[in-house]
């Protein structure tokens, strides 16, 4: 059996196709026999390790990211959210002053504290001031909003928040339609109260993509000089001006990311429109997600953010049986549960009762956000990111013009608030009109910068971008490359595995062959029988 083997594999390897066996069994000399030898083992290992590296780069699944303008695609406008950082600049709600908060906050806190005094065994250490900074972080513009009653706040000053509004097209020229306060959709926000959404799909236009530009001008009011605490936040910011969110059409506003504008200034926002693809498991180690919409609302498109903020919601609720202004709701939730920090229903009640403590203790603890992330990226999302420049306004020399158009021609001067605030302009104006010197000095003319605020909207790109990931090695790139590193190195292609089948088969061929000679023997005699009966003539069979 060993001779037959022998003598099969030394016929493989003087026809096989593979580079320097041939070689190697047909050479008679032995130096040439060592060196085709060594040539086979230095190439097998030299290609061995490249295969290792090779394989081990694949399986990590790398990823190269292409960017670029998309050709085919249009740019569509983005939604745009505006709120006033200061809700109460013009007035504060009749319901119960800022002050009178701060004052019954206090009161409950002193409450509070003096029953967990009690309640706690003096013989072990509480942390007591652990509470007090959470009455702290209540005395806030968002803690006294969650303690009002839910309603839209309408501005007492004049001219309202948003003073005009214009739409421009892709040539530059401003578009016919009407922009006013009726194109933006009103929301209540628990630390802004009242936020306004321009919807482009709600614009009356044939394409969302015809609006290239939107300039607003603004008034976020008078200047308030209400005894406040100093505190470091992202959601309470103690600056005068207008917070705005940039963010893509159907998709909630996320205040805590967008940016601040001051008053006293014209503000250029460029925006760019970016189509984000991302790949899925294992490319991308933590997955992503083909969900189109929140909760399967049809009307608010997924995106990270949301889904995280709501996962916190429903720990939150679960834990507390309230809701944390900290975290973004959708609207349909709002009434469903209190928010955690509302002592309005603790402001009358007295200090012994025993249902407040155990009720007033869940609501606290519910303040602070646990961190927790059950949520996926979208594979495919629409990104819009912006660049803004500021600078100070209006000139000296157009106050008198928008004086004019804006607060005269409103019928503002009918307030007398705003009369009193603004009698410098409608001293000067009057002055002027009359063509008469004016008392007053241009440099008096201040209030306009302290309230009013520009700010213009601006695509700045004929296409949109896109930034897609993909394979760094596809399969057919690893098929492609390890072939060629196998025909270089040693000259293996599909048919020289062909050849090895063929050699096993032989092999096992042969074995048989060896080990059942009877069976063999049977089958050549029958068959030369057969063939001798064949050869026979007929006449002599007879």
């Amino acid at each position: 059996m060993n001779k037959v083997i022998k003598s099969e594999l030394r016929k493989y390897g003087n026809n096989t196709s593979v580079r320097g066996i041939s070689k190697f069994f047909k050479s008679n000399d032995i130096f040439l026999k060592s060196l085709w030898a060594i040539l086979l083992l230095g190439c097998t290992t030299y290609l061995v390790y490249r295969l290792h590296q090779l394989l081990d780069v694949y399986y990590t699944y790398t990823i190269t990211t292409e960017f670029g303008e998309k050709f085919d695609g249009s740019i569509v406008f983005p939604d745009i959210t505006i709120c006033n950082l200061d809700p109460f600049a013009a007035g504060e709600p009749e319901e119960m002053s800022m002050n009178e908060y701060f004052s019954k906050v206090d009161e409950v806190k002193n409450n509070f504290i003096q029953e967990l005094r009690d309640r706690v065994d003096k013989n072990h250490y509480f942390n007591f001031e652990f509470f007090t900074k959470i009455f702290k972080k209540m005395k806030t513009v968002s803690g006294f909003i969650i303690n009002l009653q839910k309603n839209y706040q309408n501005s007492t000053d004049c001219p309202s928040f948003i003073v005009d509004c214009s739409f421009f097209g892709a040539n530059w020229l401003e578009l016919g339609k009407n922009c006013s306060i009726d194109n933006f959709s009103k929301t209540w926000n628990q630390n802004y109260l009242t936020c306004y959404t321009l919807k482009t799909s709600s614009l009356q236009f044939s394409s969302s993509n015809l609006v290239r530009e939107m300039s607003l001008l603004l008034n976020v009011g008078p200047i308030r000089n209400t005894k406040m605490t100093y505190q470091s936040s992202l959601l309470n910011s103690q600056s005068r001006g207008v917070k705005v969110s940039v963010h893509s059409p159907g998709t909630p506003a996320d205040l805590k990311r967008g940016f601040n504008v001051a008053p006293g200034t014209e503000n250029i926002v460029e925006i760019t429109q970016t189509e984000r693809r991302r790949l899925n498991k294992p490319h991308n180690k933590l997955g992503c997600t083909k969900q189109q919409t929140m909760n399967n609302l049809s009307s608010i498109k997924y995106t990270y953010n949301m889904c995280r903020e709501n996962c916190l919601h429903k720990f939150i609720c679960r834990n507390n049986q309230c809701k944390s202004h900290l975290l973004y709701l959708l609207d349909s939730e709002l009434e469903k549960l209190p928010y955690c920090g509302n002592f309005s229903s603790f402001f009358n009640m007295p200090a012994n009762d025993s249902n407040m403590f155990d009720t007033l203790f869940s609501k606290l603890c519910g303040l602070f956000v646990k961190e927790y992330d059950n949520c996926l990226s979208p594979c495919n999302e629409m990104l819009y990111q912006y660049y803004i420049t500021s600078t100070t306004w209006p000139p000296p020399s157009i106050q008198l013009d928008i004086f004019e158009n804006f607060f005269i021609g409103k019928g503002c001067m009918d307030y007398p608030e705003v009369m009193q605030r603004y009698v410098n302009y409608f001293s000067y104006y009057n002055k002027s009109s009359s063509h008469k010197t004016s008392k007053v000095s241009s440099s008096s003319l201040t209030q306009m910068q302290e309230s009013l605020v520009k700010i213009n909207f601006v695509m700045r790109q004929n296409f949109p971008y896109f930034q897609t990931d993909s394979p760094a090695y596809t399969s057919d790139m690893m098929i492609g490359t390890v072939g060629g590193m196998l025909s270089l190195w040693l000259g293996v292609t599909v048919a020289s595995a062909v050849e090895i089948i063929e050699l096993i088969y032989i092999l096992f061929k042969r074995c048989w062959e060896i080990e059942n000679p009877n069976n063999e023997m049977d089958k050549n005699q029958n068959g030369s029988k057969e063939n001798g009966d064949e050869n026979i003539p007929q006449s002599t069979k007879l």
